[in-house]
């Protein structure tokens, strides 16, 4: 009977290459989360195959219960198992599985090293890694209810047992005992054999399945999700994570030329027509026989043009007639006429 399945690492996997992923997070931070997620997906793979090769025999069984990924905190302590095996005879297996792609070796001290890229790194043992967590996992079984015989509270046994990889190696040395660590096909058969050599005494507190299960209920009950602050890990700050404002570029902007005055002593404007029928005032001066100034004047008198600050303006009756205000980049503006606007002004 599997009573708890594994925890999704998606949402975590997601964080993760959310930071990798974002430019403003520093070249030294995106190394270490280069390399938690590297960890992350190989304990992944082992979990996994570990679960399948457990799930295969002991999903279904009719004397053994299953739990996968559970977190425990006792007392200010923490175990993290990544599988538990409980049969009737209250025999619980802590399983701590690890992926070792190219293998791992034990010293005659008991000294764990992984291979990597043909060459040996030294890593904790998790032999003594796997003893922490059923030291928490005891005080733990001593607060949940428990079956009693006579009177008295049965007590758990506890076996540890490191699984890895089915395609993994195994150096092994020849005095330190490393019957614990076995490749996960091979559990099987190992707690099969454990079952046989058991103390005949422990068949007195055998339990139904029932009772088993309320058991594992009860620690499956006491799980603490682990959440990670990846960010208070990796010191990533949210200053890092705003984003730069841009700073716009400054473009000078020309300064608009100034409205010429139209007086007597200004410089005429060349001649710039929009259309044939149009005269600048100089030209259209010149037609009547008068000087610029005056003809200015009576464009004023007639409202087709007004002063405001010494600044002469188009009016809207000077649109209506046809009259038009032109900017020249040389000389500075300038008003277009139409032809027909000299019989009115020589009236």
């Amino acid at each position: 009977m599997i009573l708890k399945e594994t925890d999704a690492k998606s949402v975590h996997l997601a964080e993760l290459a959310s930071l990798l992923a974002n430019p403003r997070v520093p070249p030294d931070k995106q190394a270490l989360i280069e390399r938690e997620l590297k960890f992350m997906r190989a304990g992944m793979k082992g979990e996994s195959e570990s679960a399948y090769d457990i799930d295969f025999y002991s999903g279904a069984h009719k004397n053994r219960i299953v739990i996968h990924d559970l977190r425990l905190e006792h007392n200010g302590r923490v175990a993290q198992i990544d599988h538990l095996i409980l049969n009737r005879l209250l025999e619980v297996y802590v399983l701590e599985t690890k992926h070792f792609t190219e293998g791992v070796s034990i010293n005659e001290q008991g000294e764990f090293s992984i291979w990597f890229g043909g060459k040996p790194r030294g890593i904790p043992s998790p032999l003594e890694q796997n003893d922490r967590h059923i030291e928490v996992l005891k005080d733990v079984f001593k607060t949940i209810q428990m079956p009693t015989r006579m009177g008295f509270r049965l007590q758990p046994s506890f076996e540890s047992l490191v699984l890895v990889s089915k395609n993994a190696r195994i150096g092994r040395p020849k005095k330190f005992k490393t019957d614990r660590v076995l490749k996960s096909d091979q559990l099987e058969t190992w707690i099969e054999k454990s079952v046989e050599t058991g103390s005949p005494l422990s068949i007195a507190k055998i339990v139904s399945l029932e009772t088993l299960a309320e058991i594992g209920r009860q620690l499956v009950a006491l799980h603490k999700p682990l959440v990670p602050d990846y960010k208070a890990k990796f010191g990533i700050t949210e200053e890092m994570l705003r984003p730069v404002a841009p700073v716009p570029a400054v473009v000078p902007t020309p300064a608009p030329a100034p409205v010429r005055e139209l007086r007597e002593e200004a410089p005429i404007a060349p001649v710039v027509e929009a259309a044939p029928i149009k005269l600048t005032s100089s030209k259209l001066a010149q037609k009547l026989g008068i000087k610029t100034s005056e003809l200015i004047e009576r464009l004023v008198t007639l409202g087709l043009l007004e002063l405001r600050e010494g600044k002469t303006f188009i009016t809207a009756k000077g649109k209506e007639a046809g009259g038009e205000f032109r900017m020249s980049p040389r000389f500075g503006a300038y008003f277009l006429w139409p032809e027909g606007l000299e019989a009115i002004l020589s009236t």
